[in-house]
């Protein structure tokens, strides 16, 4: 046998196989010459790398940018959507400073009135703001 112990070997020719340049290189070549155990040792692990290697996961390469850009492109050309939430929300701070008022009691219609306001909006411009878009559709 070579000067060189079993686990040295192994760990040379591994860094080896690395693409290391071990100071141990040859002392470990001639160890591989002389010791069956070793070789077999290696050649299990070369069989276990090269299993590693064919069943590499497929990377996916896909931008995803240009497509939310566009979205968002789309999302700013359309303009006035805000405005019919902001008549809600002139309409409900009006409301609430009526229903402030001292001398009036507010009654079971002041509690419906803004969910009736809602519903109404909600109806006259057709969007659900509540809506989750689950599906993204790539442009190609």
């Amino acid at each position: 046998m070579s000067e060189i112990s079993c686990e040295n070997a192994q760990i040379a020719k591994m860094a080896e196989a690395d693409g290391e340049v071990s100071e141990d290189g040859q002392k470990a070549a001639l160890h591989f010459e002389q010791c069956d155990k070793c070789l077999v040792e290696f050649s299990l692990l070369q069989a276990v790398d090269a299993s590693f290697v064919r069943h590499a996961r497929l990377e996916h390469k896909a931008d995803l940018w240009p497509v939310i850009e566009n979205r968002l492109a789309n999302a700013r050309s359309r303009k006035g959507g805000w405005l019919p939430f902001a008549g809600l929300g002139v309409v409900l701070v009006a409301y609430k400073l009526f229903e402030l008022l001292p001398e009036q009691g507010p009654g079971l219609a002041f509690h419906l009135v803004p969910v009736a306001i809602v519903m109404i909006l909600f109806l006259l411009i057709k969007v659900n703001p509540f809506r989750v878009d689950t599906e993204l559709t790539f442009e190609r």
